[in-house]
């Protein structure tokens, strides 16, 4: 059964009105910058605190559920702890340089954070794992780039030690953020397939985010194994 002439009129006025009074979702280049992370520890044992290792003084409780808020360092604070911005994502253990297009930007970037409770000392990371099919996985990850001014950057890099899965040699990862000055959300994405002889090929990517400010899941390199190992 076909509806009315009259719902179709609705439902075409409601389209409409949509279109013209809604406003669109921002593409992932136009998210804003942050001040701060939200994020959840996932093995949380009572309060503690996180911190970022390099950065002195960065630091925030977490609540005995693994909730926290931490405030991201600005402007002058960065002046002395960033670097070329072409060499930041050393700081995520992948090797090689971007192309930036501000040469003489600086930035830095936060992928890991050191979290202390009654479960003791450990790095964790805003990851999360999924297996796809029998052979496949996937991984997606979030990382807080600094730049002291606006640049483009742009490359490919080796991210083999970020998922430190011995079957995996090399992992091409190719770059393409647009950073503003100041704390951008950038989104890792990885997939890895393996054939019956055991090989295991992965490439990947890392984007602006699409996300933004949301909350994010920490875990620990224990807990990504977990849910992606073969």
């Amino acid at each position: 059964m076909f509806p009315s002439p009259k719902f179709l009129a609705l439902g075409t006025l409601a389209l409409v009105l949509a279109s013209c009074s809604g406003t669109s979702t921002p593409q992932a280049s136009e998210q804003p910058t942050v001040t701060v992370i939200e994020g959840r520890v996932t093995s949380a044992s009572g309060a503690g605190t996180v911190s970022v290792a390099d950065l002195a003084g960065v630091t925030a409780a977490t609540a005995a559920d693994g909730r926290f808020t931490l405030t991201l360092p600005q402007g002058t604070e960065m002046a002395s702890r960033s670097q070329g911005a072409a060499q930041v994502m050393s700081n995520l253990q992948c090797a090689g340089s971007l192309s930036s297009s501000d040469t003489s930007a600086r930035g830095y970037l936060v992928a890991n954070l050191q979290v202390s409770d009654a479960a003791g000392a450990r790095s964790v990371s805003a990851v999360q794992g999924s297996k796809t099919g029998l052979l496949s996985r996937n991984v997606g990850g979030r990382a807080w780039l600094y730049v002291d001014r606006d640049t483009r950057l742009s490359g490919s890099v080796d991210c083999a030690k970020l998922l430190n899965v011995s079957q995996i040699s090399t992992l091409p990862v190719t770059i393409d953020v647009i950073a503003k000055t100041g704390w951008n959300v950038v989104d890792l994405s990885i997939g890895a397939s393996a054939n019956i002889f055991g090989q295991v090929s992965a490439g990947g990517s890392v984007v602006n985010s699409v996300t933004g400010a949301t909350v994010s899941e920490w875990r620990t390199s224990e807990e990504l194994q977990a849910q992606i190992s073969f």
